[in-house]
């Protein structure tokens, strides 16, 4: 019989009730312990061996054994690291007509939560990466574009994964609109951004001033263009700052722009994006202009 220590040990501190008394003690036994401090209780039948470092991850699991749910919408983004997902809520996400509420702790209910779409992540229940990016669409759509290209890039994902959890959820299901509008264009051979500058040039630049829409991650004989123009020949380049450049970057974008040489390459940096965002804006509809006009 395993003690409620080795059971703690591999639950960030945690034991529930039922693990305590299939450890063989009693509720006396575990009175007296809440007593006298060695444990404290953080949910309903959930406790904590004091002494245990306090985190996320022993809050969120505390949330899911007490609720009987898995970690779901920005907080599973969080626990993946999917882009930009950064977050101190938990979030449990629970089956219809199991209906706790949990102190601290935002409580989400599905009719539709299949086995498929669940799995464990350092010892926490939580939601798959693609049902994770179904849920924050329908919390945070712009949030979830940008983890979206980010899992596609990162190959976290899959497309043939996307389209299957929308599958099994249907089309009635929250965010679900929102997410076939995100997915479709992968689905037919869009690339996804490299880095979260391209997922604010897309936001910031191109969309808020009504710009044409892009080409991603153009190929370019051995290259890609990070954002394309292609009947035009004009191209965009997202600069990232490095503090010292490294002998392959050098030679790579060497040979990169001999590849360009036939193209009109524009350079931005995350000033450019962040802190002049019309200004680039307007840099480029002209040169847009300008390129329509000598085609």
């Amino acid at each position: 019989m395993q003690s409620i220590l080795d059971i703690a040990a591999e639950q960030y501190g945690l034991f529930t009730g039922v693990q305590w008394k299939d450890a063989g003690l009693s509720r006396r036994q575990l009175r007296y312990r809440r007593a006298t401090g060695v444990v404290r209780e953080l949910h309903p039948g959930v406790f904590a061996v004091a002494g245990a470092p306090t985190s996320l991850e022993q809050q969120v699991l505390a949330a899911c054994l007490s609720a009987g749910g898995v970690a779901s919408h920005r907080c599973a983004a969080h626990l993946w690291g999917l882009r930009k997902c950064e977050s101190t809520s938990v979030e449990v996400l629970v089956r219809k007509g199991h209906t706790p509420a949990r102190k601290g702790v935002t409580v989400r209910r599905t009719a539709r939560l299949e086995d498929a779409d669940v799995t464990v992540l350092r010892g926490i229940p939580i939601t798959d990466r693609a049902r994770t990016l179904l849920d924050l669409c329908d919390v945070s759509p712009r949030l979830a574009e940008g983890a979206l290209n980010g899992a596609l890039h990162r190959r976290q994902v899959s497309v043939r994964q996307l389209e299957g959890v929308l599958g099994r959820v249907g089309p009635q299901h929250p965010g679900s609109r929102r997410y076939r509008e995100l997915v479709t264009p992968f689905a037919a051979g869009q690339r996804p951004t490299e880095s979260e500058l391209e997922d604010d040039f897309l936001e910031l630049v191109i969309r808020r001033y009504n710009l044409p829409v892009p080409v991603r991650q153009h190929p370019v004989g051995r290259r890609r263009i990070d954002f394309a123009y292609p009947e035009l020949i004009l191209g965009v380049e997202i600069e990232t700052v490095r503090a010292h450049a490294a002998r392959d970057d050098v030679n790579r974008n060497a040979s990169k722009a001999n590849e360009l040489l036939d193209w009109w390459i524009l350079r931005f940096t995350f000033d450019d994006v962040h802190r002049w965002p019309e200004e680039t804006a307007e840099l480029l509809e002209r040169t847009i202009a300008r390129r329509r006009r000598a085609a």
